[in-house]
């Protein structure tokens, strides 16, 4: 926390109407995940020296005291006023005498009033002062504690990682493996576990203890990282595994630069790895993938190749008999291990497959049918359309019909119910500020004011959309290849699964010469359509229609196809989903036609309607309504999305591990 949001929380604090100087409050930080948000858990203390505050269930803590802030403030009028002193010396010097003198008496009445000015207006400004939400909440994690009493010396654990794992001593000495007693979730009571440590720049952030069951646990409250995240700091080359036992496997082969991820195949969420991007993978030349080549397995390293990008990856084969590097080692010895690893073969050459290239997958659909695709959640719009990665949806409606609405309704129901982070590339919601408002009502439930929306909801939606929603604003250009350059950033630094681009005409189109208009939308599209299937993500583009005409004797506008998109049929003949978005103002409702699914296992045309809040912004499914038809008033949704799908995790109760 900055000395500037330091200063902010504890105005805000001395701020609260109170009747003594010691009092409880809901947490700031915590109240808004906690099953009873209305706990008192956090204690204010204010007193004529300073302060303290402190929440007993998350741990946050803020102190101050009120000589050293007046002196801070002081020193800061102090830097002030000496500047504004050399400034002015300066400027005399640089006159003549006589003008300088005169100048000097009008330049300090205009100071004096200036510096009452800026005084008064300071005054405004810290009685109007609205407390700092940080970005992110203040992180504690908790630091392994090691309890010596626990450890085993060459215990039944040790002599089942070298007898039955294969893994030798000298191995496990150096990479601090131990046995300790610790108490699992899973059999109640304190069993014989190894321990893996897991270390930053030679730090203890986290253990995991493992019994011979395969039931494992983390420190609770500690940061997960990935394990022996140190051996691959700088080197060109590195291999990932799927457990701490396929690790050191590899390294008892000889291959030292090996990471494991921290939570096995369950981690395909890849959150843990966003803060090692940048530091630990963007200079590898070569990522070798030691997964298991279970189902999970598969998933969790095609989310890696799709994270760490698929030029320079490499995928190790187990073979019969085998499914991870702990199992080859077993079966056939440490050499034979290493050399399987080294042959790792390359991602399939871009753009030529055949169909054992699909074997998986043609063999997961022949046992278990077509993928159902992801839902948002509206019964009437599931019933039409469900959503794969890799396609693009095109969006279109006449001016004032809510497509900008409808998308961000879209995209946040899949956010929420399915993790896929959103990228933005919408220039006509700026200020930015407020379309986070919209998108936080809309997630939320209620008006983003200070009278609707309580401050720890507020914070709360702040924190959990900077996690999950980036805007792309390029500085240079908003040409196509810039805007998709940041998108494919943001795919591999994010895990962003959803490129929003709203709307198409504001892009920088520049349209060679030897190309007409018709043309060279039909080669852009070509480009949205490769993106998304190489990043495997949903692009939704919106397009305005071309200008049309309104009936004779109606005021409205037809509803347009997407053969209206101004510019090309391309809008509809190499689209995959197409939907179109038309409010009807004079019924109250809004109906969204699904024009085009490319597949139809993922879907058909059809109409659902809406009705729009204009409270929280979201759309509530209805039945048609027409002059002859007027259905009961829908039943509004304005529950907080938020409160379920942040409640906290039980971190530290264990499962079974599948290694």
């Amino acid at each position: 926390m900055t000395r500037e949001e330091h200063a902010d929380y504890v105005r805000w604090l001395k701020s609260l109407p109170r009747r003594k100087d010691h009092f409880r409050m809901p947490c700031p930080e915590c109240s808004a995940t906690r099953s009873n948000p209305k706990d008192p858990s956090f204690s204010v203390h204010i007193t004529r020296e300073g302060g303290w505050a402190k929440c007993f269930h998350c741990d946050f803590a803020i102190a101050w005291n009120e000589d050293e802030m007046w002196k801070r403030e002081q020193k800061q009028q102090d830097r002030e006023r000496q500047k504004q002193q050399k400034d002015a010396s300066q400027q005399r010097k640089s006159q003549h005498h006589d003008t300088a003198s005169q100048h000097h008496d009008t330049a300090s009445q205009h100071h004096n009033t200036s510096q009452h000015h800026d005084a008064a207006s300071q005054q405004r400004n810290t009685a109007q002062r609205k407390p700092h939400i940080p970005l992110q909440p203040p992180v504690h994690y908790v630091c392994p504690v090691i309890n010596k009493n626990k450890q085993i010396m060459n215990g039944e654990m040790m002599e089942y990682m070298v007898g039955r794992r294969g893994i030798p001593m000298d191995v496990l000495t150096r990479m601090k493996i131990e046995e300790r007693l610790e108490f699992l979730p899973q059999t109640g009571k304190e069993e014989a576990c190894i321990c893996f440590p897991y270390l930053e720049d030679g730090v203890m952030k986290n253990m995991k203890f493992r019994d011979a069951a395969k039931h494992f646990k983390m420190v609770k409250g500690a940061e997960l990282i990935p394990w022996n995240i140190d051996a691959i700091k700088g080197k060109e080359k590195c291999y990932i595994t799927e457990g701490e036992i396929d690790a050191l496997s590899l390294i008892a082969a000889g291959l030292e630069e090996v990471v494991s991820v921290p939570n096995g195949a369950g981690g395909a969420n890849l959150q843990w790895l966003d803060r090692f991007v940048e530091s630990h993978f963007d200079d590898k030349t070569e990522i070798i993938l030691a997964m298991d080549t279970d189902k999970r397995g598969v998933e969790l390293r095609d989310e890696l190749v799709r994270r760490l990008g698929m030029d320079r990856c490499k995928v190790v084969a187990w073979g019969e008999g085998c499914k991870d590097a702990n199992e080859y080692l077993l079966k056939y010895d440490l050499p034979r291990l290493r050399q399987q690893v080294e042959q790792a073969a390359e991602i399939p050459l871009e753009g030529v497959f055949c169909p054992m290239d699909e074997w998986d997958t043609l063999m997961d659909i022949y046992y278990n049918g077509m993928p159902e695709g992801a839902d948002t959640g509206l019964e009437n719009l599931d019933r039409l359309i469900k959503f794969e990665r890799g396609f693009v949806l095109t969006v279109t409606g006449v001016p004032g019909s809510g497509k900008s609405e409808f998308v961000d309704e879209i995209a946040m129901r899949l956010l929420l119910r399915h993790d896929w982070k959103v990228g933005y590339f919408s220039p006509e919601n700026t200020p930015l500020a407020y379309h986070y408002r919209k998108l936080i009502r809309r997630v939320v439930g209620k008006r983003f004011e200070h009278k609707g929306m309580p401050l720890p909801e507020a914070g709360q939606a702040i924190r959990y959309l900077a996690q999950s929603v980036f805007s792309i604003m390029p500085k240079e250009d908003f040409s196509v290849e810039s805007v998709l350059r940041i998108a494919a950033q943001l795919v591999s630094r994010k895990g962003v699964k959803v490129l929003v681009v709203d709307p198409f005409n504001r892009f920088e189109h520049q349209i060679p010469d030897w190309e007409t208009e018709t043309q060279y939308i039909s080669r852009i599209f070509d480009e949205f359509s490769n993106f998304a299937v190489k990043h495997k993500v949903l692009l939704i583009l919106v397009a305005h229609p071309t200008k049309l005409r309104r009936e004779p004797g109606s005021k409205r506008w037809p509803v347009p196809t997407l053969y209206d998109i101004n510019g090309s049929a391309a809008f509809f003949n190499k689209t995959d989903y197409g939907m179109v978005i038309d409010r009807n103002d004079e019924l109250g409702q809004v109906l969204v036609r699904v024009a085009k699914v490319r597949f139809d296992h993922l879907g058909g045309p059809g109409d659902a309607f809406f009705a729009f809040s204009t409270y929280n912004g979201r759309y509530t499914p209805t039945e048609e309504r027409t002059l002859d038809h007027n259905p009961p008033e829908p039943k509004w949704e304005h529950t907080n999305f938020l409160t379920e799908k942040l409640k906290p995790e039980q971190q530290g109760l264990g499962f079974n591990e599948g290694e």
